[in-house]
């Protein structure tokens, strides 16, 4: 007995003695800078073995790590490396079915839009409906929005619906009025609206839960016409990739997360998935079983999701004073109770409760119902997101963070918007949008997304928009709220850790620091130099190289 035992410590000893001199490449970085995220400290070194970070800190320390063959010193010629982007607000399935699509109107102005259409048409069988996405604020003209009539020009027998990114808001052409009953004495449906001619006839704009009465004309029925498959997914991935982006928290449904699993049984996941799961169908999730906040590399469902109000971008936010070009407040969906008995439901089960809310008013219900969940449930208060966050009162700022409520804001989408956000609001309103220096002021941990495909994913634009609040495109002045700026590094670890840490994955993820996942991404150019600018931060600031996972998934060429 005693000779096995011997025998089985032996033989341990053995096998763990090869696991340790079989070790994964070690790499060690100098000569740049190494930002570590959590606490904004800057190193000299970083070194890497196999997945994880094992070391940062002094160069002297770190190259002690480079005796033996496995291991490489890499000169970094004073690039800097920062934790991974992680995008906490997109809709990743919808951009992979978008990438090359002709029917996503993103940036397109309505001539642009109405040209499309009208090869749609020469393409599709006779009174077949056209599906198509990303209409957007800019359409916008004077305050006044398109209608069905610009629609007609292309079709008057052909169902024409075009739905914006978040697939709140629809514009329609007559027929599919006609089709579905929508007239001048239709009543709006609650937490929606029909935007309506002078004369009380719809205008072809229908926003928020109205969408319903287009019957079959639901978001997702466009969306079967357009595939998704791993194909599409991987290509989106490798997007996502080259723009530095190691993590993301998305929208999405139980079939894409079965295609992710595949993808990551298969080992060509390269980018790691926190999956928001829509509301409606919470209770089917409960008796399904779903693994919420598992510990799965690549791919953890965290959150389920709930709209509050409407889009701001069509006048339908909740706010508590009235929009500019008439006597309307927004659109409210949910309130203080139905908000209380959804975060006890999720505390219960262990999921992250997020909610849309972007005007004041929206927020203000957030926060009370979930003040009011705790003191009912006497529960403790636990993480919960409010997505695409835009506007708050004075008096719920401090309860941001007494209610462990983390804004997610998507500071790209704010480029360009200025002169559209004072028409909607006013300009004295409209300078108190996202006010991410008062947040972090007073310890507001605030994350940043980009609401992709809808606007741009590009995390440096977000960025740039933070740390110089320069609102209009290549300008360097000063246009929304300077006093609002956020230093850069602020702004990265709003890019980086803190998104991590409303998922509950900071320990993973989000930092730099030994343990974690070598997710990083290397900037080319000093981005802690005083002389960067709004008009030259992108030119001078670039993605050099992109790890997930000790893995390089992008790198520039030296060429480019």
């Amino acid at each position: 007995m005693k000779k096995n035992k011997f025998f089985l410590i032996f033989t341990f000893i053995i096998v763990l003695h090869g696991f340790l001199i079989s070790d994964p490449l070690t790499r060690i970085y100098v000569n740049g800078q190494v930002f570590t995220g959590a606490k904004g400290v800057l190193n000299e070194a970083l070194v890497i073995r196999g997945n994880r970070i094992i070391f940062t800190g002094r160069k002297e320390k770190a190259l002690r790590f480079s005796s033996g063959k496995g291991s490489i010193v890499v000169d970094l010629k004073g690039k800097t490396i920062i934790p991974g982007f992680h995008d906490a607000d997109t809709n990743f399935p919808l951009g992979a079915r978008l990438m090359d699509s002709q029917m996503n109107f993103f940036g397109l102005d309505l001539d642009s839009i109405v040209h499309r259409l009208q090869i749609a048409k020469k393409n599709l069988i006779k009174q077949r409906p056209i599906y198509a996405y990303n209409f957007e604020h800019l359409l916008r003209n004077k305050g006044k929005w398109p209608n069905r009539y610009d629609l007609d020009k292309v079709s008057v027998d052909s169902p024409i619906i075009i739905f914006s990114s978040d697939g709140n808001n629809a514009w329609v052409n007559s027929i599919v009025l006609k089709q579905c009953g929508i007239k001048k004495n239709t009543k709006e449906l609650p937490g929606g609206r029909i935007v309506r001619f002078e004369d009380g006839n719809p205008t072809g704009i229908i926003c928020g839960d109205s969408t319903e009465l287009l019957n079959d004309y639901k978001y997702k029925n466009g969306l079967r016409n357009i595939k998704l498959d791993k194909e599409k997914i991987i290509k989106t991935i490798k997007f996502a990739n080259n723009l530095g982006i190691t993590s993301i928290t998305t929208h999405s449904d139980l079939e894409f997360v079965k295609i992710l699993k595949e993808l990551e049984s298969e080992k060509i996941l390269n980018l790691r998935f926190n999956i928001i799961l829509p509301s409606k169908n919470i209770g089917g999730y409960l008796i399904k079983k779903i693994d919420f906040n598992n510990e799965t590399p690549f791919v953890r469902i965290v959150s389920v999701s709930k709209n509050i109000d409407g889009n701001l971008y069509t006048s339908d936010a909740a706010m508590f004073t009235s929009y500019s070009d008439r006597n309307y407040y927004g659109i409210l969906r949910s309130n203080k109770n139905d908000i209380s008995d959804l975060v006890s439901l999720y505390k219960k089960n262990n999921i992250i409760g997020n909610f849309y809310a972007e005007g004041e008013r929206a927020v203000n219900i957030v926060l009370n119902g979930i003040r009011a969940s705790s003191r009912r449930k006497r529960q403790n208060i636990q993480r919960n997101r409010i997505s695409n966050f835009i506007f708050v009162i004075d008096e719920d700022i401090p309860r941001l963070k007494f209610l462990s409520v983390i804004p997610v804001t998507r500071p790209g989408a704010f480029i360009n918007k200025s002169e559209y956000l004072e028409r909607l609001v006013g300009q004295r309103k409209s300078a108190t949008a996202l006010r991410m220096a008062t947040l972090r002021k007073l310890g507001v941990h605030i994350a940043f997304g980009s609401g992709w495909p809808g606007e741009s994913f590009d995390p440096l634009l977000g960025l740039k928009f933070s740390v110089f609040r320069n609102t209009g495109g290549d300008s360097s002045g000063d246009d929304g709220a300077p006093e609002e700026k956020l230093s850069i590094r602020e702004g990265i670890i709003a890019y980086t850790y803190v998104p991590s840490y409303s998922v509950l994955d900071e320990n993973r993820t989000g930092s730099i620091a030994a343990g974690k996942f070598a997710d990083l991404t290397i900037i080319g150019g000093d981005l802690f130099s005083e002389k960067l600018n709004g008009n030259t931060f992108l030119s001078e600031i670039h993605v050099i190289e992109t790890i997930i996972g000790g893995k390089t998934v992008y790198k520039k060429s030296e060429i480019n």
